[in-house]
């Protein structure tokens, strides 16, 4: 199974369902395709004589007035028992022969009626116009529904969404084929019957659980229920009884406008009483659908079984694929912003073509009663002067439509106290950077619908950076020397960009502002204040209406900057904090390794020179090929490991502190690398020693920090096969202003991921000779020189190490 799943029994009805929905499509469709072109009667029938609310105008037996809902009891005065024996006699004779029907109605309606009705050819035309619509629709809400389930496999609202998808869409597809083949009439009966409850599932779910099923699921079991015993119902009473299926047909349908209305009524008290922001949101997006599409044919439904109203139940599904679409991208969607313009301007554009479409028949009808007879209408300029009129009016009916557009969908009214309230209550729990930069984040893209929002930063090396909560393209770090950095900061408050562009108080450094918020691609600035400083921003884009933000936006944007300044500085205590704690338990673990060494040195080195001393004087007494003599050898070179190891303990656990003077980086790494000038060249590894321009100059302990050097070195040298390089690379520092950087990379194998994160602990190594403590050691010095040490991997493949050194005090 795919795992796009969670579970397993998810990937299974999902392929289930799509095999089966396109089984008993393919098998619909083609059997409705397999009439066009032959000859019918002038009205459509049921496999059990029922004739259904269906046809177009210029059917002969829409024009004969034959009535609806009823049944074909005889043609031409002879009884007939199924379609099959309609059809063999309409096509027996000449296209166009006159048959007489006789309809009749359940017992005590009206008496039989009888029509002439000619033969005429099922054209494409009457398939799509017809059938067409049915497969249309019902192609839609199956696609809507398959495509969110897939998307959203885990969502309940998905499943109710999957169950209303393919239950009505199959309802759809398969009701063609009960007017032409009837292979499949059984199962859409039984469709059918579900529906209502189908119906009445996504009205109760979408866009969030409410009552009775947010409690039990025993209440869907139940109506779903219903639905299966309705099914079998009208399965049974299909060819056995009409006057007892009639009734139950009229209660299917009635139910299905009933629990449309409900559904409707339900998502209407969604958009304002659903508890979220995001959720009345998507409530009013799919309301929207659910109106454009069931508007009409719900009214229609109750108007033509209660009043008796004839109305071609084709025109009732014309506008049905536009619920699918609506409530599909509204449930699929995290972001609703693309659902939101989507939908947006669907509407827009449909409302426009329906009123050109409206406007310009009007005009056409108008305009040939006004000229009628004039010498003007036979002007040849005439069509070119009522196209220009016509495009003239396009463009602001298309504003006025999309104006009445946003005052439906965008022009929210934010609770900005309950969204403030909600908000910090749930950032005095969060103590991580990250979770809160997230959160702010994620809050002003719920409430305000805004296109983009990032928090940034000032770091304690003076760069602004983005939040790692932050959604986005990563932007360069910006110093905070920056000319328009510094103007916001000075000017301490929201900065819009249309004020940088209108007001005179930034005529000096409207440039300088200008770049900065070209860089961001903002439309506002809201600064992070602490302690009457600006130590970073909000920025933040457009809002997805394109309106401006309004008063309430702003309070929202200044109380959610306040909040997130405080929560941010609590972060960062908190992490100061852990830092501390971490160098503390350090420090305690260095002192037991102090104590633990001063004990291995007392009782474990004074014995290992002896057996070292034993051994190597038994070396020296026994003969070249003596078979001890391997063994004596063994001895000695495991006793000088075990003292290598001793000694980078003691070397760890001694305490130092370095004596800082000013060195010259370039004169220390050419004097290393003559000092181990015999091993490389032994090694077959060269090193190649470059120097930036710009290097500043150094304040270090030089032994200690070239001993940290040798180490990497040699490290490296090990690391590398014969015929390697060594590059090491002194710079100025990116990440520390106006310190230096030292870097020591290779060409060997490089080391695993997996180990990295743990190179610098004491006793980690990736070497089968190594003792673990080199890189522990090496750490230990760049750190008590105030500096940094982090592991990379080298373009070459190999390692490179990474020393950052600060700059002196007072002279960063």
């Amino acid at each position: 199974m795919p795992r796009h799943f969670p579970r397993r029994a998810d990937a299974f009805l999902f392929w289930f369902l799509s095999a089966a929905a396109l089984a008993l499509s393919a098998v619909s469709v083609a059997g409705s395709l397999a009439q066009v072109g032959r000859t019918f009667p002038g009205f459509v029938v049921w496999n059990n004589l029922f004739v259904p609310a269906l046809g177009r105008p210029n059917w002969n037996g829409i024009r004969a007035g034959i009535p609806f809902r009823v049944r074909l009891a005889a043609m031409d005065g002879r009884p007939v028992s199924d379609r099959e024996g309609v059809w063999a006699i309409v096509r027996s004779a000449p296209l166009g022969a006159v048959h007489r029907y006789t309809f009749e109605g359940p017992p005590g309606h009206a008496d039989a009626t009888t029509r002439a009705i000619a033969s005429q050819r099922f054209t494409a035309t009457d398939w799509a116009a017809t059938m067409g619509v049915y497969v249309l629709n019902g192609l839609a809400f199956l696609v809507a529904g398959l495509a969110v389930f897939w998307l959203k496999p885990e969502s309940r609202q998905s499943h109710a969404l999957l169950a209303f998808g393919v239950i009505w869409g199959l309802t759809l597809v398969l009701a063609v084929d009960v007017l032409c083949s009837g292979r499949l009439e059984r199962v859409y009966f039984m469709l059918q019957a579900l529906s209502p409850a189908a119906i009445l599932h996504l009205g109760l779910t979408f866009p969030e659980p409410r009552f009775p099923v947010k409690r039990s699921a025993g209440f869907l079991a139940g109506i779903y229920g219903v639905g299966l015993l309705a099914g079998f119902a009208q399965n049974r009473l299909l060819y056995r009884s009409y006057e007892g299926y009639l009734p139950l047909d009229n209660a299917v349908y009635l139910a299905l406008a009933a629990t449309g209305a409900i559904a409707i009524g339900s998502m209407a008290i969604s958009v304002f009483r659903a508890h979220s922001p995001l959720a009345r949101r998507r409530a009013r997006v799919v309301l929207a659908g659910s109106l454009a599409a069931f508007l009409i044919p719900l009214p229609a439904l109750v108007a033509f079984f209660l009043l008796g109203t004839s109305v071609s139940f084709s025109l009732l599904t014309l506008t049905g694929f536009m619920f699918p679409l609506s409530i599909g991208y509204a449930i699929a969607r995290h972001d609703l912003f693309e659902a939101d313009r989507f939908v947006k301007l669907t509407l827009v554009w449909a409302v426009l073509t329906g009123l050109v479409s409206i406007g310009y028949a009007g005009t056409v009808l108008a305009a040939d009663r006004l000229v009628a007879g004039l010498a003007l209408s036979r002007s040849p300029y005439f069509p070119v002067a009522f196209v220009i009129a016509a495009l003239a009016t396009i463009v602001p009916l298309r504003d006025l439509v999309q104006r009445a557009v946003d005052r439906v969908f965008y022009r929210t009214r934010v609770d900005y106290k309950e969204t403030v309230a909600r908000a910090s209550e749930r950032m005095t729990t969060l103590l991580d950077r990250d979770a809160i930069v997230a959160h702010v984040v994620s809050t002003l893209r719920e409430v305000l619908f805004l296109e983009g929002a990032t928090v940034w930063e000032f770091e304690d090396d003076g760069l602004l950076r983005r939040g790692a909560g932050s959604a986005g393209e990563a932007t360069q770090a910006i110093p905070m020397s920056d000319p328009g950095l510094a103007a916001f900061s000075a000017h301490g408050s929201i900065l819009s960009r249309d004020e940088v562009e209108e007001s005179p108080r930034f005529r000096d450094c409207r440039e300088a502002l200008r770049a900065l918020f070209y860089r961001f691609e903002a439309t506002l600035l809201v600064p992070l204040t602490r302690t009457g400083q600006t130590r970073g921003l909000i920025v933040v884009g457009r809002k997805a209406s394109g309106s401006p933000l309004s008063a309430e936006d702003l309070d929202v944007l200044r109380t959610l900057a306040n909040e997130a300044a405080i929560a941010l500085a609590n972060a960062g205590a908190m992490e100061a904090l852990r830092g501390a704690q971490e160098q503390l338990i350090r420090s305690e673990r260095l002192a037991a390794i102090g104590e633990l060494s001063a004990a291995v040195a007392h009782g474990i080195r004074n014995p290992l020179a002896g057996i070292r001393i034993a051994a190597q004087m038994g070396l020296e007494d026994l003969a070249a090929d003596h078979p001890v003599r391997e063994n004596l050898q063994d001895v000695i070179s495991e006793v000088d490991k075990l003292e290598a190891q001793v000694r980078g303990i003691l070397d760890f656990a001694r305490p130092f502190e370095p004596t800082l003077a000013p060195v010259d980086l370039p004169v220390l790494v050419d004097d290393l690398v003559t000092t181990l000038r015999p091993q490389l060249d032994a090694s077959g590894v060269s090193v190649e020693v470059k120097t930036d321009a710009g290097l500043p100059q150094a304040f270090v302990d030089s032994a200690h920090l070239g001993q940290a050097l040798q180490a990497l070195v040699v490290n490296a040298m090990e690391a590398t096969p014969g015929g390697g390089r060594i590059t090491i690379r002194l710079s100025p520092s990116p990440r520390l202003a106006g310190g230096a950087r030292i870097a020591v990379e290779d060409t060997g194998p490089g080391v695993p991921p997996e180990m990295r994160e743990r190179i610098f602990t004491l006793f980690t190594t990736t070497k089968r000779t190594g003792t673990g403590v080199g890189l522990a050691v090496v750490q230990k010095i760049v750190e008590r020189h105030g500096g940094t040490i982090a592991i990379e991997s080298a373009d070459s493949g190999g390692a490179r190490f990474v020393i950052d050194l600060p700059a002196p005090q007072g002279m960063a």
